[in-house]
């Protein structure tokens, strides 16, 4: 009788500690819900995939979330790109302005792969995949 006692115990030991389990793990899962919120976006440059309308390229490409007294120079140029060369400038366009959004064209150079690529004369740039096209 002593060890069922003792068996018991420890049965109920076992089952108060998986109960105890769940709602650790509840907490836990709540916790990081409750820190992870929405912060404000920060100022970014950005560049999209060239687009190709007939023979007319385009590229995308600007500034935004910056602050209305942060005015920098922002160019967006669509290239071709060379393999073991320098690429080749298809179209540009650029705009002071502390949030902008530029359009550059130019005219297909034959079949390659033709990227965006934005910069700012703080320094910034961020390029576009390279897509085939032409």
């Amino acid at each position: 009788m002593i060890k069922h006692r003792i068996l018991t115990g420890a049965l109920a030991t076992v089952a108060v500690a998986g109960l105890a389990t769940p709602m650790a793990s509840a907490t836990t899962a709540s916790a990081p819900q409750e820190q992870t919120q929405p912060k404000a976006k920060a100022c970014e440059l950005y560049a999209d995939n060239v687009v190709q309308n007939g023979n007319a390229l385009s590229g995308a490409g600007g500034r935004k979330g910056c602050a209305g007294d942060d005015s920098q120079t922002v160019t967006v140029t669509v290239y071709k790109w060379v393999n073991n060369g320098v690429d080749k400038k298809i179209g540009s366009a650029n705009q002071s302005a502390a949030n902008v959004d530029l359009n550059a064209r130019g005219v297909c150079d034959g079949k390659g792969f033709y990227y965006t690529y934005t910069q700012d004369s703080a320094g910034g740039e961020k390029y576009s995949p390279r897509v085939e096209m032409c």
